[in-house]
C-alpha cells in the first residue's frame, strides 16, 4: 500500500465509510471504537449480513472474530500492517478464516467457502489500495 500503516490502519477501522470503501458492504451498523468495536455488516462477496468483533493493535493489527453468526458458523481474520520503506508504505498481510459445521456444513461445499474468502480479501484489498493510488 503506497501509504503509512498509520493511515491504512485509520481508513480500515473507519467502519462506519465502509459502504464508502468497500464496494461490496452494503450497510453497516457500528457498536464501540476503533479498537473494539463490533460491526455488523451486510455483504454482497458473503451473501448475508455479518458481525464481527475487533481486537485490533493501533497501526499494527487489524483482527477480528465472529459474534451473533448462525449456528455452525465461524470466521476470523487478522491484517498484519507491515511497514516498509522506512514506514512511508505498507504490506498488508491477510489471514480470512471462514468455516460452516454442523448441518450447514453439510450443505455449502468447501470449494465455495474458499471462493467466497478469495472473492472478500481480493475486493478489500483493492478497494482499500484504490484509495491509496
Amino acid at each position: 500500500m503506497d501509504a503509512s500503516p498509520a493511515e491504512v490502519y485509520e481508513l480500515v477501522t473507519d467502519y462506519g465509510h465502509w459502504p464508502l470503501l468497500l464496494g461490496d458492504v452494503q450497510s453497516v451498523e457500528v457498536e464501540g471504537g476503533r479498537r473494539d468495536a463490533k460491526v455488523r455488516f451486510r455483504s454482497a462477496a458473503l451473501g448475508h449480513e455479518v458481525a464481527v468483533k475487533f481486537d485490533n493493535v493501533e497501526n499494527r493489527a487489524i483482527q477480528f472474530h465472529s459474534v451473533d453468526a448462525p449456528p455452525g458458523a465461524r470466521a476470523s481474520g487478522r491484517y498484519v500492517l507491515e511497514p516498509i520503506d522506512g514506514g512511508r508504505r505498507t504490506r498488508l498481510v491477510a489471514t480470512l478464516y471462514l468455516d460452516v459445521g454442523g448441518v450447514a456444513g453439510v450443505l455449502i461445499s468447501d470449494r465455495s467457502l474458499r471462493s467466497k474468502r478469495q472473492a472478500k480479501l481480493r475486493a478489500d484489498l483493492g478497494d482499500v489500495a484504490a484509495r491509496f493510488s
